[in-house]
């Protein structure tokens, strides 16, 4: 089956169980979803813990994941993730494949304009470097003459380049972006030696920095944290405003906390809501 057309039955069968368990929610439902039976997220299931494949090579599993899974039902409608690549993730939102978008994507003024967002967590980013932290790299800028893996599409890739661009222009060495597909391939990079660092979100990076403790570190840069927003259509106000209040009860009945302590990155997460928004 198509990649980008993954849907398991495995998936909705939990989601027929958390709508048991969301049985008296007071989110309603827009009527096309309802009519459906079904929200539809597009995701990129390739940057575990965020959103990644379990063990069985098949099914969605991670902490958004989880999210995902228990706004559908909080709304009496199952959940259904389908899977794309991020590049070409909010294509796919652009021409009806998806209610939503959920993808550890980050707030920026000019998604803001595009689309209509839903904040949800607030995380850091940094780089994941070799243990010890040999070439010093405190700062975005100290990247200046390095190799460095991330993301395609992302935000940290943007603000690399950005920075690298910066310091061309005051006649230091520019940075070399690998831009890659997937966490999993940067990471590759990085284990390869075939990139100095690699830029990401501080769930991102934890995660990895696990794979192999006594060989990698993370080093936070000194910039805002990011915010991760859950996207929609610009003109789904009706979509929108269904996934806030779902949001909000996840909050305020604590799953929300649950799921971020299930997966063990909530010293590296702050949680969103309409009552304690992240920016």
């Amino acid at each position: 089956m198509d990649k980008k057309h993954i849907v398991k039955s495995a998936m909705l069968s939990i989601s027929l169980a958390l709508i048991s368990q969301f049985a008296f929610s007071d989110v309603t439902a827009p009527a096309g979803i309802k009519s459906k039976g079904q929200l539809t997220f597009c995701s990129d299931l390739e940057n575990p813990p965020a959103e990644g494949i379990a063990d069985d090579g098949k099914t969605p599993s991670g902490v958004a994941v989880d999210v995902m899974n228990a706004l559908g039902p909080l709304m009496g409608v199952k959940t259904r993730i389908d899977n794309y690549q991020f590049s070409g993730i909010f294509a796919a939102l652009d021409t009806g494949k998806c209610d939503a978008v959920v993808a550890s994507v980050a707030k920026t003024p000019e998604r803001s304009e595009r689309y209509g967002l839903i904040d949800y967590w607030s995380v850091k980013s940094g780089l994941l470097v070799v243990k010890g932290n040999p070439l010093h790299l405190d700062k975005f800028e100290d990247l200046s003459g390095r190799r460095v893996a991330a993301l395609l599409g992302s935000s940290n890739e943007a603000r690399v380049k950005q920075i690298g661009n910066k310091l061309v222009s005051e006649g230091k060495a520019g940075i070399t972006l690998v831009s890659l597909n997937s966490y999993v391939a940067a990471f590759h990079d990085l284990l390869l030696g075939r990139a100095d660092a690699m830029v990401g979100d501080s769930v991102v990076l934890n995660y990895y920095m696990s794979k192999a403790p006594n060989k990698f570190q993370t080093a936070d840069m000194h910039v805002p944290p990011k915010t991760w927003v859950i996207v929609t259509l610009k003109n789904n106000n009706e979509v929108r405003q269904a996934l806030q209040s779902a949001l909000d009860e996840l909050n305020t009945s604590g799953e929300m906390k649950k799921i971020v302590s299930k997966w063990g990155i909530e010293k590296g997460v702050e949680l969103c809501s309409s009552s304690a928004q992240c920016g």
